[in-house]
């Protein structure tokens, strides 16, 4: 676009914000300026509404992507935000526009009909880094190398010995085992790192697996040939309590942390939920019911996966070699825990899901006060009510 933020004329108090004073006096500026906090927001919240209803049309700012299957209908595409801009009586920069290419680099990345790929200039300057002398040095290698950390599904383990020189008790020694990780990590990246996109026809499949100090996943797609081509990798390393848990809730807690992290490619689409902990079928499932007795902490983690349409199924350990790779490999990153608390849940649901029980069960009013004070005392009544078979209601009566 031309002038992004400038195309865009402002109310008179919005003028008035944007006076700035030069040696000829005081100016108020009645369009968007650069540099004010605002602006970008305002810039991407007004593309996004123009170009929302046309396929393969990303915006981004004032960088809009348009991306098609085959030349006709990358044309018409083409046609229909071109009309748009048109009568929003927006302009375009003719020569900073660049049509119908077969790949493009954008953001780091370079992008083609294959997939997502690192862009070479990027490999060159991990690969002529020089040798790190102190912790600060070694830190930038590291941030340059975590920006393809998505393609580096076993980084962690190379990494490590690299890692335990930013521990803050450590002290400096760059030895043999540090220059053997750091020629290691940098022959990982390479042009052929291939990341499949996203696409909503082809059917998602998230494989997950925990192992006794991290848990790791894999996002993909199975094609058309039975393949299944990786979307994005996540793993990270279990937190002190995490690393306490019993097996089974390991299993769940990469399960339900694995559908947090990818939460914008799975959340309203159907996707296969793949683990090798076969116990886990009766429980998460989600086309079955829960059993009636439960931990509270896999309860609050079954109701957060209730949001999710997915199908859980069982696949052998030896069948997900990637995601047991990054189960013990993990990224050394320490979140909380990925599903909201129970009592949050309660209090989301508060009065709907309280009256919903109340007139699907003949409460008498002895029995509501003592559930309605439960409620009100931390939501423990509610959750007796749920956990709890027909005949165990008498005791609150």
């Amino acid at each position: 676009m031309t002038q992004a933020y400038q195309q865009f004329p402002v109310d008179n108090a919005t003028a008035e914000a944007q006076t700035i004073i030069t040696h000829r006096g005081a100016f108020k500026c009645k369009r968007l300026q650069f540099g004010v906090s605002m602006a970008p927001g305002i810039l991407q919240s007004i593309m996004e509404s123009l170009l929302y209803n046309i396929k393969g049309v990303i915006p981004y700012f004032d960088d809009i992507l348009i991306a098609a299957d085959s030349p006709q209908q990358h044309l018409t595409r083409l046609h229909q935000v071109l009309k748009c801009f048109q009568e929003a009586g927006l302009k375009l920069n003719r020569d900073k526009c660049i049509f119908a290419v077969p790949h493009i680099d954008f953001l780091g990345y370079h992008i083609d009909s294959k997939g997502i790929h690192p862009m070479e200039s990027k490999i060159r300057a991990i690969q002529d880094a020089p040798v790190p002398h102190n912790k600060t040095e070694l830190q930038a290698f590291l941030g340059l190398l975590n920006f393809y950390s998505s393609f580096l599904p076993h980084k962690a383990t190379v990494a490590e010995p690299l890692h335990r020189l930013l521990d803050s008790k450590a002290t400096w020694k760059w030895g043999p085992q540090e220059q053997a990780s750091f020629t290691a990590i940098k022959s990982l990246l390479t042009s052929s790192k291939v990341l499949i996109q996203f696409s909503e026809s082809l059917p998602l499949i998230l494989v997950c697996d925990a192992s006794p100090y991290g848990i790791g996943a894999v996002l993909g797609h199975k094609l058309p040939n039975g393949q299944e081509a990786p979307i994005a990798y996540f793993s990270r390393t279990l937190s002190k309590s995490e690393r306490n848990y019993s097996q089974i809730d390991k299993e769940a807690l990469a399960a339900v942390a694995s559908v947090k992290r990818f939460h914008e490619y799975l959340y309203g689409h159907h996707f296969e939920l793949i683990t090798d902990h076969q116990p886990l079928l009766g429980i998460l499932a989600g086309d079955k019911p829960s059993p009636q007795i439960l931990s509270p902490r896999m309860t609050r983690w079954a109701l957060f996966l209730a949001a999710y349409s997915y199908k859980l199924s069982y696949r052998p350990g030896k069948d997900v070699a990637h995601a047991d790779a990054l189960s013990r490999c993990p990224l050394p990153v320490f979140v909380s825990d990925p599903a909201p608390s129970l009592f949050s849940c309660l209090k989301i649901c508060n009065y709907l899901l309280l009256l919903t029980i109340l007139l699907m069960l003949p409460l008498k009013i002895p029995r509501f006060l003592k559930l309605w004070i439960g409620y009100r005392e931390g939501g423990l009544g509610l959750l007796f009510l749920l956990s709890s078979g027909p005949t165990s209601h008498a005791s609150l009566s």
